[in-house]
């Protein structure tokens, strides 16, 4: 029972990841077809954008870092796998929800302006969330887990039986 409880937690890890990644493709997809389709002349009035959504995004994320750094570094040792994979999926939910507003402000902003590198800052930003998806082997370096929590969190449902 309590290995498939593990594999759901990290499924649902998993799911969250891929529903903030294909969100964020369609915000970017439909953002730029709505420019594109309308005029395509960049408004000069609004060229400081181009300097505070990059800002605004690397400041966000590094807020949610340090704060999910603090929320895992307050994990106890013995505290049971299911908690802290609970824990684990706060903290990147956190991050991506973070890097996602941060999509949703450079596509807008690029929206309104016309601007090219605020639509490039929002693909940049969807790669970053790319990057930082939910691997086996990063949530055990993230959690700090014991050989013995390491073997049951990568054991698959198959070996459960």
């Amino acid at each position: 029972m309590t290995q498939n409880k593990i594999q759901s937690i990290y499924k649902s890890i998993v799911s969250t990841h891929l529903i903030i990644l294909i969100l964020t493709t369609l915000i970017i997809g439909i953002v730029y077809t709505i420019r594109k389709n309308g005029e395509l002349t960049s408004n000069e009035d609004f060229i400081l954008l181009e300097l505070l959504v990059p800002l605004i995004a690397v400041s966000s994320f590094l807020v949610s870092h340090f704060i999910g750094k603090k929320k895992l570094n307050a994990l106890y040792k013995r505290t049971e796998l299911q908690e802290k994979l609970s824990t684990f999926k706060q903290v990147k939910v956190i991050q991506w929800v973070s890097l996602f507003g941060s999509v949703i402000l450079a596509s807008v902003s690029f929206l309104t302006s016309g601007q090219q590198n605020l639509l490039l800052y929002a693909m940049m930003i969807g790669v970053m969330i790319l990057y930082f998806r939910p691997i086996k082997a990063r949530v055990i370096e993230d959690l700090n887990l014991s050989p013995e929590e390491s073997d049951a969190f990568t054991q698959t449902d198959n070996d459960s039986f």
